[in-house]
């Protein structure tokens, strides 16, 4: 389990109840600075899954209190290791049901640290979509000469990774604005991607006979499955601390393939083959976000107010029902039409 380094700062005369807190949850690798203006700072090593019933314990308790900030940081290694952590007694009431203790669901990172990986790479900057294009080149390349290697190269570039899991993330939260900007993202990212391909298709005339497309255009229910598990293994992986790049392959394995072999297939004047991988693509976009909403949902991802867990739990709802009904909608073409 990833290490983490929190920082605590707060006034010095509420070191004491700040202690008490820390001793709740176990907390025994900590020091204290002092800073100017009677201020003080806590510095605490802990586990990654530990941080956030922590933070959230530190917010309810101080967030009015002046220059109250919490600090975040990743630790690579320490020596001497720390010492296993005991065993969670099972919760015995609702508070502890979300945070299982002083841990996360599933040793999954905080919600902060979730947040802080992921809004940026929601944004549309020029560096997202150059990396989208180049993705889809090399994803083009790869469809064209059949090989499996290359369009794993497209897969490990990953310029979709952010958007989606974004969207996931925004929706489980009720953040409207990380979800206005994961769709808007996903939008121009998708769009980009298939007049990237068409034009690729224009110029080179792709087989549509070779394994590699054959395999994005045939869709049957085993791809509803794949992307399903896609999504679900790149979020647990994601929110567990695993490398982008891991994250990205499991997520780019359903989603990024068939963009490119739509957009190839309409510039080459094959629209039947074309719908077919553009069914594919429109399956995997709703089976890896319902699949990621639900795993984040498991996870017990929630915002910390009443009024945003209200806005979540109608959001979350709301897409839930919104992705099953067009998941639905897919599998009845899919069996009926491919």
């Amino acid at each position: 389990m990833p290490l983490r380094v929190l920082q605590i700062i707060l006034p010095s005369d509420r070191h004491d109840d700040l202690c008490a807190i820390l001793d709740d949850a176990k907390c025994d690798q900590r020091w204290i600075t002092p800073l100017d203006n009677d201020l003080a700072m806590t510095s605490v090593v802990l586990q990654s899954e530990s941080v956030e019933p922590i933070t959230d314990t530190l917010r309810d308790k101080y967030d009015h209190t002046d220059c109250f900030r919490t600090i975040l940081h990743d630790i690579e290694a320490t020596y001497p290791p720390l010492p296993e952590p005991e065993e969670e007694p099972k919760p015995q009431n609702e508070s502890d049901t979300e945070h299982n203790g002083w841990k996360t669901r599933f040793g999954r990172v905080s919600r902060e640290e979730l947040l802080e990986d992921i809004k940026d790479s929601a944004k549309v900057t020029h560096v997202f979509i150059i990396m989208v294009i180049l993705a889809t080149i090399v994803a083009c390349v790869g469809l064209i000469k059949d090989s499996p290697e290359i369009i794993i190269g497209a897969m490990v570039i990953a310029p979709l990774l952010g958007p989606n899991t974004a969207l996931a993330l925004g929706t489980t939260l009720g953040d409207t604005k990380l979800m206005r900007s994961a769709i808007r993202s996903n939008i121009l990212g998708l769009g980009t991607a298939i007049i990237v391909a068409l034009l690729f298709g224009l110029l080179a005339a792709p087989d549509p006979l070779t394994l590699e497309i054959t395999s994005r255009t045939a869709v049957d229910t085993g791809d509803i499955i794949l992307a399903l598990a896609s999504g679900a293994a790149g979020v647990v992986a994601f929110t567990t601390g695993a490398s982008a790049t891991l994250v990205g392959v499991m997520v780019a394995v359903a989603l990024l393939p068939p963009t490119a072999a739509c957009g190839m297939l309409i510039g080459s004047g094959q629209p039947a083959e074309a719908a077919g991988a553009a069914v594919l693509a429109a399956t995997n976009i709703v089976c890896i976000n319902l699949s990621a909403a639900a795993i984040l949902l498991a996870q017990g991802v929630r915002p910390t107010t009443w009024y945003e867990k209200g806005k979540a739990k109608k959001a979350i709802t709301t897409a839930l029902i919104t992705w099953t009904i067009a998941l639905s909608i897919l599998a009845v073409l899919i069996v009926y039409f491919w």
